[in-house]
């Protein structure tokens, strides 16, 4: 018999060859319904799949298909697992006790199972059903996800740690408040475990229990040593995507709660600032984040004055066009077309933390993601608004090495020069006034560059010094030529 629940079958049962036959043809709804090259109409299939969602024990086939249809294809027992999430999310308080249990019940063997997809699928219905009935309605639940932590099986280790991850990102307060029978709250009881897995040689450990830690950061502070020896550890790893949860931790710490990185700042600092330079752009992108971060978190200036002249060159060489960046083939595309309005607008440092200089810039920012150029001119924005003209000395050297390199190939560096310019107009304006007119002169020629994102940044960092520009217009009349 395809399904041990005998005693859940509606009243008018059928036999076990029509339930073959509903197995079938449901399979063969999921497949169409995947398929890319199915000629089978897709409102037809969802009309089906509807009819048979009539029956109380549709879910249960549907529980079946996903856990134990070992001769269907990945495709479509994820397929059935993600249908059947969503009918829980509408049925499930309605379902008859049993129904519930026998799902539940499929649910758990799953949590090791061999393929990743499977695992991922079992994990996101497992957290819609600790939504909707609780954990004190699943006992066997959190002993289950222990059990496949201390497995030493890397498929259960996996499944448990995900399907956690997702429970703490749904329901955050459920593992942090307590449950009869358990000797301690769960996130007590899981945590020791989570730091064993910082040592794992495994990366997907390693990520995962760095991912989960960071989204349950206050229940971490009565272990805070602890963590933090487990990050300094993993700070160097091979792994870019642990290096760059490592920085991304320091990063929400500063953030939240830097008393607790003061003992250790200086070590911090240090790290973020070679991380700062990593081969992997991701991972610099999330160091860079950390400098914009502590200075939104006004803590002492005097922590990182002795390290801007080295940061600064950093952000620097950080702030020039990667290769694959969106906007160099946007650029090339309108090479030969006239700028437009939009091709002029400040669009090159709003932070994603700071928000953007103008309610307009809101589209571009959606269209030209995110990147290391961005955070890194944002970075040299804020910290030059709190340590004004000091950064000069170190800044103008390097920008002018730049300003001056010549030749087609340099044309990165020069605007990343302009670029920085633009942004410590306003927390260097005192040091940078006494040369505006320089500046302006030099500036006003780079309008014209045959290079389009030269000629759009220009138009920028000019537009960041008019104010200034206008007042000392209004003071000797030099500026006509604006």
């Amino acid at each position: 018999m395809m399904f041990n629940m005998i005693q859940l079958r509606h009243r008018h049962r059928r036999r076990g060859s029509h339930r073959k036959k509903d197995f079938k043809e449901i399979c063969g709804l999921l497949e169409h319904q995947i398929s890319p090259t199915s000629t089978t109409d897709k409102f037809q299939i969802w009309q089906q799949l509807q009819h048979f969602s009539q029956f109380p024990d549709f879910n249960n086939y549907l529980a079946f298909i996903l856990s134990r249809a070992e001769g269907k294809s990945v495709e479509i027992r994820q397929a059935a697992g993600l249908l059947l999430k969503n009918n829980l999310r509408n049925a499930y308080k309605t379902m008859m006790p049993a129904y519930q249990q026998y799902i539940k019940s499929e649910l758990l063997p799953c949590l090791g199972a061999a393929d990743r997809h499977i695992r991922s699928t079992v994990g996101t219905i497992i957290s819609v059903v600790v939504q909707l009935g609780g954990i004190l309605g699943w006992p066997e639940l959190l002993q289950a996800l222990i059990t496949c932590l201390d497995s030493n099986d890397l498929n259960h280790m996996e499944g448990a740690m995900d399907a956690l991850s997702k429970i703490c990102e749904d329901i955050p307060q459920v593992l942090d408040s307590d449950v009869p029978g358990l000797p301690d709250r769960p996130i007590k009881i899981i945590l020791p475990r989570l730091y064993q897995f910082f040592q794992s040689p495994h990366t997907s450990l390693k990520k995962l229990a760095l991912g989960f830690c960071e989204s349950i950061h206050h229940a971490l502070y009565a272990s805070m040593n602890q963590y933090l020896q487990g990050l300094f550890a993993l700070a160097n790893d091979q792994a870019a995507e642990v290096r760059k949860l490592v920085c991304s931790a320091f990063v929400q710490l500063i953030e939240v709660r830097p008393s607790f990185l003061e003992p250790h700042l200086r070590d911090v600092v240090e790290y973020i600032l070679q991380v700062n330079k990593d081969g992997d752009d991701e991972v610099a992108l999330e160091a860079c984040e950390f400098w914009s971060a502590y200075c939104d978190a006004q803590l002492p200036p005097e922590n990182l004055r002795e390290f801007l002249p080295r940061l600064i060159p950093v952000l620097l060489s950080n702030m020039a066009y990667a290769d694959d960046d969106e906007s160099l083939a946007e650029a090339e595309e309108d090479e030969s077309l006239p700028d437009r309005d939009q091709d002029l607008k400040p669009r090159f440092h709003t932070s994603r933390f700071h928000g953007s200089d103008s309610v307009e810039d809101d589209d571009d920012d959606i269209v030209n993601a995110w990147n290391l150029r961005k955070c890194s001119a944002a970075a040299l924005d804020i910290l030059s608004n709190v340590f004004g003209d000091e950064i000069l000395p170190t800044l103008m050297p390097v920008v002018e090495a730049k300003l001056a390199a010549s030749g087609d190939e340099s044309w990165k560096d020069r605007e990343a020069a302009v670029l920085a310019l633009g942004a410590v107009a306003e927390g260097c304006i005192d040091g940078l006034y006494p040369h505006l007119s320089q500046m302006v002169e030099f500036l006003i020629p780079l309008l014209d560059d045959k290079f389009p994102l030269i000629r759009s940044i220009s138009c920028w960092t000019v537009s960041r010094f008019s104010k200034y520009i206008v007042q000392e217009s209004g003071h000797h009349k030099r500026l006509r030529t604006l």
